[in-house]
């Protein structure tokens, strides 16, 4: 054994010397050049101005590397500082690749695939069994993607500190899977020409226990509101995002890498907001396709999904819109809810559904359920709900600005709905008992009523809002039927809200 020992350590001092005596005086500038250049082949050149090699460390640091494709010269990388610590012999052997340190500084990489040389003899073999770069830093990173001769995305001030690891296993399926883990202490980079910066840190994935951690991911509007709608020449959604401590258990990767689906057992989100906005006053664009429902939009992905549990915390959610003559968006908001959402699967027959508690414009307890088709056929959807005691004033904040309206005095004591929708049709009913309701014609610059305007309030109270729907003598009230068609250019979410104020109108007009 003491032999067996002996043997082997100085089988490691000899290698370890071999690399340090490559390392010192075997590889210079020049010969990292050469290097890489017969790595890469003959269609592509390298050049590198400086290296500089550090044994005791076994690291090399290149300064001003360019990657370009030979027949064209497009550059493909560039890099002002490229530093690599900690290099293993695996990987003058390329099988296992152990790396302590790479740190990549003030790089772009342009990745143009119609410029690329065609690689005749890629396939599913490679010569990497393991790789695996304990720290990953990279700072001021430009990565842009090109389509068809014009730019498709780009991220600029990419910053990065990460490890990961990759080991190319055989799985029993006789499949390719790469087994891996990757640790991100933080991410962040801007996209859509610098409009959007997206922030995370702690994500965590690791591939044998099918487990994705996330301690917090920000998705924000550079500028804010009104920077962003300047910035846009067509009508867009804008959206600010913040999720923190987020849980993705029972992941499949080999559903992904065999079926292209996206499997995993549950989601779960501790607090989670989200905020949309759009400008009507923007022209929509020339090109626009006129929106689906639900089913149509997962249907549509790149890839299947199948969660079979999606649970949502602390979730506050907000849609502004502004109107074409209004100058501040309206805005409604549901906050403080709590969402579960269980069977989602774009491949089953079978519904979805959909349990919520949320607060109101965050002053009343709206309770939802909801049931939806999310496979490829006819749209259906059933949901009922309700809502504690509200106080109608609190709907100013998307009243006053979207509709040029004001509630001036209102309280419902009871709301409760039913609807179904199949496919463009939606039908149902609606209780709601209020008193007392009352509404001013505004302006929406400055919330003025003006002299027309008190006229328009007149009639609107006197001949065509009821002010009350409370019991009568039978003690009934009115009850509102839900009845809407959609229109081609209505959104999910649009034909939602109109099914169900279809319901408020029938109680509320007197026409």
């Amino acid at each position: 054994m003491k032999r067996v020992l002996l043997i082997a350590g100085i089988t490691v001092l000899v290698i370890l010397s071999g690399l340090f005596l490559w390392l010192r005086f075997g590889v210079g500038q020049e010969k990292i050049q050469s290097i890489l250049a017969d790595a890469l082949g003959p269609d592509y050149t390298v050049e590198i101005n400086s290296a500089r090699i550090s044994p005791l460390q076994r690291a090399v640091s290149i300064g001003h590397m360019t990657i370009s494709t030979s027949n064209d010269g497009h550059v493909i990388f560039r890099t002002d500082t490229l530093r690599i610590t900690g290099i293993n012999p695996g990987l003058i052997f390329r099988k296992n690749i152990i790396l302590s340190k790479v740190k990549l500084d003030a790089f772009t990489i342009d990745w143009d695939p119609a410029r690329l040389p065609d690689d005749e003899e890629s396939g599913d073999d490679t010569s990497v069994e393991k790789l695996k770069i304990a720290s990953l830093d990279i700072t001021n990173g430009t990565i842009i993607v090109r389509k068809e001769g014009g730019e498709s995305n780009r991220m600029n001030a990419l910053n990065l500190k990460a490890g990961l690891a990759f080991e190319f296993k055989t799985d029993p399926d006789s499949l390719d899977i790469p087994q891996y883990s990757v640790d991100i202490d933080s991410l962040g980079f801007l996209f859509s020409e610098d409009r959007y910066r997206l922030s995370l840190s702690g994500f965590n994935f690791e591939h044998q226990d099918s487990l994705l951690t996330l301690s917090s991911m920000k998705l924000i509007p550079v500028g804010g509101y009104f920077q962003f709608m300047r910035s846009r020449e067509f009508e867009a959604n804008m959206f600010d995002i913040e999720i923190v401590n987020f849980t993705a258990a029972g992941i499949d990767p080999a559903a992904f890498h065999n079926k292209k689906t996206v499997k995993a057992r549950s989601l779960d989100f501790d607090a989670f907001s989200i905020h949309v906005a759009k400008d009507k006053q923007l022209p929509e664009k020339p090109d626009k396709k006129d929106p689906t429902l639900l089913n149509k939009t997962i249907q549509n992905l790149p890839v299947a999904i199948q969660f079979d549990s999606l649970f949502f915390r602390n979730t506050n959610i907000q849609y502004s819109e502004q109107d074409e003559e209004g100058t501040r968006p309206g805005t409604i908001s549901f906050m403080n809810s709590t969402i579960q959402i269980t069977d989602v699967n774009s491949l089953s027959q079978l519904p979805a559904s959909l349990n919520a508690v949320t607060y109101l414009q965050n002053h009343s307890e709206l309770n939802t359920e909801l049931h939806f088709s999310l496979h490829d056929g006819p749209f259906h959807m059933t949901g009922s709900g309700n809502l504690h005691p509200f106080d109608l004033k609190q709907l100013n904040s998307i009243f006053m600005d979207l509709e040029g309206m004001e509630v001036v005095s209102g309280f419902a004591h009871e709301l409760e709905f039913y609807f179904e929708m199949t496919d463009d049709t939606s039908s149902g009913s609606m209780h709601l008992v209020y008193e007392d309701l009352k509404m001013e014609i505004i302006d929406m610059d400055d919330y003025d009523t003006s002299f027309t305007n008190s006229i328009k309030s007149f009639i609107a109270n006197e001949a065509v809002l009821r002010a009350d729907n409370l019991a009568d003598s039978n003690d009934e009230v009115r009850t509102g039927e839900i009845d809407h068609v959609r229109n081609s250019d209505s959104s999910f979410f649009q034909h939602l809200w109109h099914s169900l104020r279809s319901g408020i109108y029938d109680i509320a007009l007197r026409l």
